[in-house]
């Protein structure tokens, strides 16, 4: 492995990465996983390019062996720029060249066998990020002429074992998803200096607050989502809209969902800002949604079971009497970094078990007639004695 020139972290953090993938394929039974996706790529090599914004072509697609050994097929045109962000070595690429004049094959599905064949992982079970919101990023076709042309290999989901993988961070990949949180808070505190009620739109406010947050350094802002009032607060997911003004009646929430970005790290955020304070008939949905981040809170800890926070959740509002406000009973939130929602996700039943250095969003989702939907989000990451905040406490209402 090489410290290329773009690579965000030492070069020591990816043999670990890989040393600790190549592991975990091997407990798992598999002979080998097939990255396909931009996380599981970027997080084992540092492979960074704006073609994973594109259906143009997989900038980069990956073999990790139970066995240690790997390979990235990719595009001949596209390896200078790969290796200048990969921890790759030159040989670690298996090329293909559409011209035929460079490369092992002239195209990408002739590249996969090549690299299948050469590292003897033609026969056993292949993990692929086929479900649990994964995708391959390949033409459907390329993927059932794979599993035509190696009938002694199985192709089996490993959605959950590659969020397995991607859920052990870094104390650099934490610090990172701190100063994306820190990103976050400048980007809303923006907005609360900017936002006018009755006197702007939700689009008007959306677009101060993304201006803040690529100013505060977010290399994106990913899934922003910017709703105002009792009757849009149901729509979750939202984007804002450019005729809907932002009311100035006291107690309107302005619900600003989203996500900075740094190092590829994606750290999501909810902030509720409130017109003239919380009123009272509205005081009950801002204690439910609370009390249960305050519940989840103290279940996290290493060892503890994903079910476990969830379950906490969930028994803080039957001992309020108001279960029936819940919108998802059951769910208590997901890990975050490589998308909004990463695994493991906080649902009940659920066993997995929690270990010190994953980042967790608990979320917290009611309605009630006075508010509509209240969603409160809390970052923590997690640790030996129970976890921590991210940033800080992230759901207090927001006064404006």
């Amino acid at each position: 492995m090489r410290q290329s020139p773009m690579l965000c972290y030492p070069v020591a953090e990816f043999e670990t990465r890989m040393a600790n993938a190549a592991q975990k394929i091997k407990d798992a039974g598999l002979t080998c996983i097939m990255g396909s996706t931009k996380a599981v790529v970027c997080y084992l090599t540092g492979l960074s390019s704006v073609v994973w914004c594109s259906k143009a072509g997989t900038p980069g697609l990956m073999y990790l062996g139970a066995d240690g050994h790997y390979g990235v097929m990719n595009s001949y045109t596209s390896v200078d720029a790969a290796l200048y962000s990969t921890c790759m070595e030159p040989e670690d690429f298996f090329n293909y060249d559409y011209s035929g004049r460079n490369g092992i094959a002239t195209n990408l599905f002739d590249a996969m066998c090549y690299t299948l064949r050469h590292f003897g992982y033609d026969k056993g079970k292949i993990g692929c990020e086929l479900g649990a919101g994964f995708h391959l990023h390949m033409p459907l076709s390329l993927y059932e002429s794979l599993r035509a042309e190696f009938p002694e290999l199985e192709f089996v989901d490993a959605s959950e074992l590659i969020w397995d993988i991607l859920s052990e961070k870094s104390e650099a990949q934490i610090a990172d998803c701190r100063e994306a949180e820190a990103i976050n808070l400048r980007a809303v505190a923006a907005g609360m200096e900017y936002v006018k009620p009755g006197a702007m739109t939700e689009m008007e406010l959306y677009k101060e607050i993304a201006k803040a947050g690529y100013l505060a350094g977010s290399e994106h802002f990913t899934y922003m989502s910017l709703v105002s009032g009792a009757e849009r607060s149901l729509c979750v997911g939202c984007p804002a809209s450019e005729t809907e003004l932002i009311s100035a009646e006291p107690g309107t929430v302005i619900r600003v969902e989203g996500a900075a970005k740094r190092h590829e790290l994606n750290v999501p955020f909810a902030a509720n800002l409130v017109v003239g304070g919380v009123q009272a008939a509205q005081a009950p949905a801002w204690e439910l949604a609370q009390g249960m981040i305050d519940a989840a809170l103290s279940a996290v800890r290493a060892g503890a079971s994903a079910g476990s926070v969830a379950e906490a959740m969930d028994a803080f509002a039957a001992a309020s009497g108001r279960s029936d406000w819940v919108v998802q009973p059951g769910f208590a939130g997901s890990g975050f970094g490589w998308g909004r929602v990463d695994g493991p996700l906080l649902r009940a039943g659920s066993e997995y078990v929690l270990r010190p250095g994953m980042t967790l969003s608990l979320t917290a989702s009611v309605r009630s007639e006075a508010v509509g939907m209240l969603i409160l989000r809390q970052n923590v990451v997690v640790t030996a004695e129970g976890c921590e905040f991210l940033g800080g406490k992230t759901t207090e209402p927001l006064i404006v």
